[in-house]
């Protein structure tokens, strides 16, 4: 059976008589509160602008695992389904009230809805002209009849792939979702492009256990590339390897559809996270007038909007994106971008689109304040006035973000006295006179958001905006589990030495800093939100996904993330710690599975294998050896491959020259093996005959 892009097509019209009705649901109803979703295909002023596109959530279940979007569809009986809504009014002189508003919908378990736009649009003008459920039944059948068969992408190689724009990556993953080759490492080059290098004498072992052989070390001649090579070659010319292109036939007319590939479980449709930070930023920055509150202002009254607004997405806090008289899509993207925020650009945390409502109204406000934490966009400006609706207020128009007065207070242990000028002392974290100064909010939000604005101003693309939010959750997931350790112990969402008890050869787990006192600082001036976020459901969801991913691991017996940030604190460590850790790569990362996890940590916007590069100028022979015989297994890899190409042209030709070096080494030492044995058996020989 063919896979189901769309499950359902909805209209909706607005009738002078009868308000909002929902006249079709094809093929099945997929809900009798038919008057609430009429209300929201029709938002407040649609009849007052030509078109508007919104997005709601359906059936709210519980959200994918982080190891891939697959589960989303998982539950059959009831999927949690995104709807694109497109609304449309046409003026006619000639009916009553002199105009038509109509709105269709595709309900689908695709995060990346926003690539139906084309032909919804086709649709409805269809509908306009025809309007009868044959529309409704060809769209529905053009859609699932498209051929979506995308290459099959791990959490790890979707990292990899959204930090770069390297066109080359992962393209053999193309070669086998369509089919045309072997899709194996066989066929991969032995030599780095450019750099005429021989490399690698240990077998790359895959899942399965089989082992891609490979050439002892020593020169090889050039060959002429394979047939499928020179596909692959072909295919990288021709394709972003971003996106997984098809087509949908509708009506006679072929549209071209680019699924994106690299969106992460918690993204869903289109937004801009620039454009949040950029309307909650304000020029001139002024101290925020609301009484504290430890959840929220993590950095005393200069807390920034963006990072209160991080905070109440943490903390679970009711928020709703104000437009007023605005199209229902403006404050949707609001709504998408902001649990884009709050996850990490979706691939840290999840569970934000289950409580998230891109566009409700007042039809639909009994069962939003049922849900805890919800994220709401709405137009009505009476929502504003309703400040025991909601603890987070964004208003769109001014910009401003308003904390509600009737705001949950905190418990007296939390909180103290509602002043700003507490020092909110915690026993156990405090570091001497010095954390009383005037660091004592000092949690780094205000240096990050300095680096994200100045990052805008530079005109730094999307993706690397939400590069940098993925990697600020990250660490702040990592203080929290470094927190439960200092305070209860153990931890349940991060790595330790209970759950890594090799860690200990390769200098341990969890968050590098620069010394004690900074350390203690960082986890004292956020443990009023680290406490919050750990009474949330993204927290639950969180203990659920790390047990998940502890069974699953490539890497077990290091953190790989603490290696790379004590490398580039390389003066910390000694001669004999920079020995082990680069010892520990070659003995532990050998897998294709744990090479692909491996430099998910390192990527290539931010450098790539940069920092592991640093091997090749080590004082220690034996560390630069290491060196060249990971480089030599990563470049048997295809990824690895375009990772190596990615170095400055300065460590290329230190790379070539070590790889020389060691080739001839080896190869000097094989011979003086066989030489050894033969003149030992030159000796038995001897010896026998005398």
């Amino acid at each position: 059976m063919a896979p189901q892009h769309v499950t359902t097509i909805l209209l909706a019209e607005f009738d002078i008589d009868q308000g909002s009705v929902l006249t079709h649901q094809y093929p099945t109803n997929i809900t009798s509160d038919n008057h609430v979703l009429a209300e929201l295909m029709l938002p407040d002023g649609a009849h007052l602008r030509p078109a508007d596109w919104t997005i709601f959530f359906l059936n709210r279940a519980k959200p994918a695992p982080w190891n891939g979007n697959k589960a989303l569809t998982d539950n059959t009986e009831n999927p949690l389904l995104y709807v694109l809504n497109l609304v449309r009014t046409n003026h006619d002189a000639s009916i009553r009230r002199g105009a038509a508003v109509k709105a269709m919908a595709i309900c689908t378990t695709h995060q990346y809805l926003h690539v139906y736009k084309p032909v919804l649009l086709l649709a409805l003008e269809n509908y306009f002209r025809d309007p009868t459920v044959e529309v409704l039944k060809t769209l529905y059948e053009s859609v699932n009849s498209m051929e979506l068969n995308p290459p099959d992408l791990s959490p790890y190689e979707r990292i990899i792939l959204r930090s770069s724009d390297n066109k080359e990556l992962f393209v053999e993953k193309f070669e086998v979702a369509s089919g045309t080759g072997a899709g194996g490492t066989d066929d991969a080059p032995a030599k780095v492009d450019g750099l005429g290098i021989v490399v690698g004498q240990t077998p790359l072992k895959g899942k399965d256990g089989t082992t891609t052989t490979t050439s002892s070390a020593g020169a090889l001649p050039a060959t002429a590339p394979s047939s499928s090579t020179a596909t692959m070659t072909a295919m990288t010319k021709n394709r972003d390897c971003q996106f997984y292109e098809t087509k949908v036939m509708y009506d006679g007319i072929k549209i071209p559809i680019r699924v994106p590939l690299s969106i992460n479980p918690e993204e869903v449709g289109e937004f801009s996270l620039i454009k949040l930070i950029t309307t909650f930023s304000p020029a001139s920055p002024s101290p925020n007038p609301h009484p504290y509150h430890a959840h929220l202002d993590s950095n005393g009254p200069n807390t920034h909007p963006i990072m209160l607004l991080m905070n109440a997405l943490l903390t679970e806090k009711r928020i709703i994106f104000l437009g007023n008289g605005h199209p229902a899509g403006d404050v949707a993207n609001f709504v998408l971008a902001a649990c884009a925020l709050g996850s990490g650009s979706g691939g840290v945390l999840r569970g934000f689109p289950e409580r998230a409502y891109p566009y409700t109204n007042l039809a639909g406000i009994d069962h939003l304040l049922t849900c805890k934490g919800f994220i709401a966009g709405v137009t009505n400006q009476l929502f504003e006035d309703r400040t025991a609706w909601w603890d987070i207020l964004c208003n769109i128009d001014t910009g401003k973000i308003t904390v509600s007065k009737d705001i949950t207070p905190m418990p007296a242990s939390s909180q103290n006295s509602g002043f700003y000028d507490d020092t909110r002392p915690l026993g156990l974290f405090n570091a001497g006179p010095s954390n009383q100064a005037g660091g004592k909010y000092d949690n780094g939000d205000n240096e990050f958001m300095a680096d994200i604005l100045n990052s805008i101003q530079a005109h730094y693309g999307e993706m690397v905006i939400r590069a940098k939010f993925q990697e600020y959750v990250a660490r702040f997931v990592q203080l929290a589990s470094l927190y439960e350790e200092q305070t209860e112990g153990q931890t349940s969402i991060g790595l330790s030495r209970t759950n890594t008890p090799e860690s200990a050869k390769y200098l341990g787990t969890g968050l590098v800093f620069t010394d004690e006192s900074s350390r203690s600082r960082e986890i004292a001036a956020n443990a009023s939100r680290i406490e919050g976020w750990r009474a949330t459901t993204s927290y639950t969801y969180l203990q659920e996904d790390h047990k998940a991913w502890l069974s699953s691991r490539s890497i077990n017996c290091m953190d790989v993330k603490r290696v790379i940030s004590l490398l580039k604190l390389a003066k910390t460590l000694s001669p004999q710690e920079v020995s082990s850790l680069f010892r520990g790569f070659l003995q532990n990362i050998a897998t294709d599975e744990q090479i692909i996890e491996f430099l998910s940590s390192l990527p290539l916007s931010q450098g790539g294998l940069f920092y592991i590069a640093y091997g090749f100028f080590h004082p220690s022979a034996n560390v630069r050896n290491d060196t060249v015989a990971f480089f030599n297994r990563l470049n048997q890899h295809p990824t690895g491959r375009v990772y190596i190409k990615s170095l400055n042209k300065f460590e290329r030709n230190t790379y070539e020259r070590l790889a020389r070096e060691y080739a001839l080494q080896e190869e000097n030492s094989i011979k003086q093996h066989h030489f050894a044995r033969l003149s030992d058996s030159a000796g038995s020989i001897s010896s026998a005959s005398t």
